[in-house]
C-alpha cells in the first residue's frame, strides 16, 4: 500500500468530525453506552456483515493483485492501495450509517421501530431490585445544606 484514506489520517479527538474514521467508531462506542444491552445486537449485526464481507473479499483481492503483479508490480501496489482506500471508506460510511440508525432507534430512552412504534424500556428488574429502586422514587429529599 502506498497511502491511507484521508479519514484515517485526519481527526482530532477534541473536535467532532464526520470526516474522521476515529470519530465514526468512537461515536458508536459512546452512544452504545446508553442502552448497551439493546444496541449491541444492532452493532454486532453490522460488525458481522462487515467482517464477513472482508473475509470473502481477501482471497479475491489477493488473487487479482497477484495476477496484476505478474505483469506490473507497481500496478499491483496501485490496485491494492485503491482497493484498500475504497474499502476503508466504505467501512467508515457503514459505521456512520449505523450511528445514524442507533440515534433514531434509541432516541429519548425508547426502542423505536421503523414502523414508528416506540417501546419504553427501563432498567432490568434485577438491577432495580439490587439498588433498592423496585418501586421507583418514593419521595424527593433535597441534599443537606441546599
Amino acid at each position: 500500500m502506498n497511502d491511507l484514506p484521508w479519514s484515517y489520517q485526519s481527526g482530532d479527538t477534541r473536535i467532532f468530525s464526520r470526516e474522521s474514521a476515529w470519530w465514526a467508531f468512537n461515536f458508536v462506542s459512546n452512544w452504545a453506552e446508553l442502552k448497551y444491552s439493546y444496541m449491541i445486537r444492532d452493532i454486532k449485526a453490522v460488525q458481522d456483515s462487515v467482517e464477513n464481507t472482508e473475509l470473502a473479499d481477501v482471497a479475491l483481492v489477493d488473487a487479482a493483485a497477484m495476477e496484476i503483479m505478474e505483469e506490473d508490480e507497481c500496478g499491483a501496489r496501485i490496485y491494492i492501495t485503491q482497493w484498500s482506500i475504497e474499502n476503508a471508506e466504505s467501512v467508515v460510511n457503514r459505521w456512520w450509517s449505523l450511528a445514524d440508525m442507533l440515534i433514531a432507534r434509541y432516541d429519548d430512552g425508547y426502542v423505536n421501530s421503523p414502523d414508528n412504534v416506540a417501546v419504553e424500556v427501563g432498567y432490568p428488574q434485577w438491577w432495580l431490585d439490587e439498588v433498592g429502586y423496585s418501586d421507583g422514587p418514593v419521595g424527593y429529599y433535597p441534599p443537606a445544606g441546599a
